[in-house]
């Protein structure tokens, strides 16, 4: 999986660094991107309360990741960290129906506080084994 994003990314970035956002209402799986595109491996994690940042190097690239805590009281806080984004990764749980409807609200909020100042905008729809999730951008209003 880490080496679809950095080559996805090397098109878009050239030779030099990018900064990207993983954002997602708390327990998406933010941390485990970002720990996966980092060392390749899925890790144990815990809740992420602020922030982790992890700089991740593929051929001329190099790539600082944030990945930002989802609890209701720190996504106020994530408009502070979108100026000199290149990308964002925008991770929902699909298994986690009932705030299914939450992350859309909070996605669209992404979207009337950073209209298109980004270059990139990549939807993970995670842990869909665990429960059906068909057509779930479609029903939710997420493209």
């Amino acid at each position: 999986m880490g080496i679809l994003f950095t080559k996805m990314f090397s098109n878009l970035f050239g030779n030099r660094e990018a900064r990207i956002l993983v954002l997602g209402l708390d327990n998406a799986g933010k941390t485990t991107i970002l720990y996966r595109l980092q060392m390749g491996e899925v890790v144990s994690t815990i809740p992420t309360i602020g922030f982790n940042v992890e700089t991740v190097q593929y051929n001329n690239i190099k790539f600082q990741v944030w990945d930002l805590g989802g609890q209701t009281s720190i996504r106020p806080y994530w408009r502070c960290y979108f100026p000199n984004t290149q990308a964002i990764i925008y991770v929902v749980d699909s298994s986690d129906t009932d705030r299914l409807v939450i992350a859309k609200e909070e996605f669209h909020a992404i979207l009337e506080v950073n209209p298109s100042r980004c270059t990139l905008l990549v939807f993970l729809f995670l842990k869909n084994f665990l429960k059906p999730c068909y057509g779930i951008s479609y029903k939710y209003s997420m493209h």
